[in-house]
């Protein structure tokens, strides 16, 4: 009975010395991921041995918590409930005023799975989130309308984007077209006005493979069409 109680105590002994030192190697981590992300970072270590003073680091002030601190609700909830079987990874955390942090929460599993402390990252977005606003805002259009405009002042670059972007509504490519298939295509570009320019007949004879001739052809076709 002796010696089971010394082998006991010797394992118990173990497994503290093994979680010390992976606090203290968190401890470490913790450091350098506030150092990295200051002002706007926090890092906190739990160990649930007690969860009313769980906090055994807190790297960073950004929740106003501290050493010997409670465990908060989510982390009582999941150690109650056995749920800590997998992490967290970026959920909302809400902070008084309406400030706003991203989370992840990395539990500390012993080799039976069981959870005895969390990793927690927390990284405000509070001005994040105002600026996206800001941008979205500034960068919005009005897709009702249905206008692209090309801005360049080389012609030939205009009528291949408009030969590329009536390919894309016609569904098909100029390497697969047909001779009707083309008649559209040319009828297409007729009414976007693309023969208003003197040289769209030389630049789609070269980019769609036909001679002048066809591409005329083509062109009064589509006419009669």
């Amino acid at each position: 009975m002796r010696r089971l109680e010394e082998s006991a105590g010797k394992q118990v002994s173990t497994v503290d010395r093994d979680r010390t030192t992976h606090f203290a190697v968190l401890r470490q981590i913790a450091v350098a991921l506030r150092n990295l992300f200051a002002p706007l970072c926090e890092v906190v270590i739990h160990d649930f041995t007690d969860l009313e003073h769980s906090i055994v680091c807190i790297e960073g002030n950004i929740t106003g918590r501290a050493v010997n601190g409670a465990a908060t609700d989510l982390l009582i909830s999941k150690v109650k409930s056995g749920d800590t079987t997998e992490d967290l990874h970026d959920y909302l955390t809400s902070l008084p005023g309406g400030r706003v942090m991203k989370s992840s929460t990395v539990f500390l599993r012993d080799e039976n799975g069981k959870a005895y402390g969390a990793f927690c990252v927390n990284f405000e977005i509070t001005g994040f989130m105002t600026f996206q606003r800001t941008l979205d805002a500034f960068t919005a259009t009005d897709e009702r309308t249905g206008v692209t405009e090309m801005l360049t002042d080389d012609i030939q670059t205009t009528i291949h984007s408009l030969v590329a972007e009536t390919l894309l509504e016609m569904g098909d490519s100029a390497s697969m077209m047909s001779r009707d298939d083309k008649i559209k295509l040319v009828q297409r570009l007729q009414g976007k006005g693309v023969f208003q320019v003197k040289k769209a007949v030389p630049i789609l004879a070269d980019l769609l493979g036909l001679s002048r001739a066809t591409l005329y052809n083509y062109l009064r076709e589509s006419r009669v069409d």
